[in-house]
């Protein structure tokens, strides 16, 4: 699962940064906005101001006809591209840099918990084989030694049974994910 966790986020963060690159407007914005800064929007108003200036031509009708219809397409870019940023987007973003790298986190979390488990673990020992020599005033402390190595493995098993539970709820949710390329 966690070789696939890579291999996920790897995923989403290059179809993130692919489908970003394939945006005319700006990042972000709402439809109107976005509308404004397409290029098709400028084109359509280029037509339409120069079929004003040509008025009842043939010319300028074309170019006030060809002018409307640019500005639909511009508008229904601009309302599209919304739709992809919120519906795909986002949502890879969110599993790219959020969910997986969560989990990491635990991970991480959980080796250095295994460690100071491990420590604890060897202090006892230690603490355990010279109360063989020396039993004066040594129980106190074994038996609080213990105790730490105690808290520290529920700590580890916890940790352990979170990140399993995160895991393969992620893995769970795969079919949701792929629908986002689907939608």
């Amino acid at each position: 699962i966690e070789r696939r966790l890579d291999t996920v986020r790897s995923m989403c963060h290059h179809s993130h940064k692919r489908l970003m690159a394939c945006f005319q407007g700006q990042h972000g914005t709402d439809a109107e906005r976005r509308h404004k800064k397409l290029p098709l929007t400028a084109l359509a108003q280029n037509m339409q101001e120069a079929s004003t200036q040509l008025e009842d031509s043939l010319l300028g009708k074309m170019l006030e006809t060809c002018g409307d219809a640019e500005n639909q397409l511009a508008l229904e870019l601009s309302q599209h591209e919304v739709f992809v940023e919120k519906e795909i987007v986002d949502p890879l973003y969110g599993i790219a840099e959020v969910e997986i790298p969560n989990i990491q986190k635990q991970r991480k979390q959980l080796a250095k918990l295994v460690l100071d488990w491990d420590s604890v673990r060897a202090r006892w020992n230690q603490a355990h084989k010279s109360s063989g020599t020396n039993f004066q005033g040594l129980p106190s402390k074994i038996d609080t030694l213990k105790e730490e190595m105690d808290e520290a493995g529920n700590k580890v098993e916890q940790c352990k049974d979170q990140l399993a539970a995160d895991m393969y709820n992620f893995m769970a949710k795969e079919g949701e994910y792929g629908k986002f390329f689907v939608t």
